[in-house]
């Protein structure tokens, strides 16, 4: 997924890395933001993030501001170079 709306419609709820569901692959997923400040990380990644930030991130109710984040992907076990782009999250 290239964007992230968690507002409760059902509809692009969470970032997704899909197509590798039955490789047996471990997804390590890190996010961050426009400073390149870690927020998120997740070392067996499931499919499950929706905007929330770590403690020590800036944002409302624990969503990190609507805007443009940047993320890496890793598939432990692939033989694969870990893969990244942007992702648009809009919390509101």
């Amino acid at each position: 997924s290239k964007a992230v709306t968690a507002n409760g419609d059902q509809w692009n709820e969470y970032f997704e890395v899909t197509g590798i569901e039955d490789c047996g692959f471990v997804v390590e997923v890190q996010i961050f933001n426009r400073w390149g400040a870690l927020i998120y990380e997740s070392n067996d990644y499931q499919n499950d993030w929706n905007g929330v930030a770590h403690s020590n991130s800036v944002g409302a109710s624990n969503k990190v501001p609507t805007g443009t984040y940047y993320y890496i992907v890793k598939l432990r076990n692939s033989g694969l170079k870990p893969f990244s782009g942007p992702i648009y999250v809009g919390t509101k």
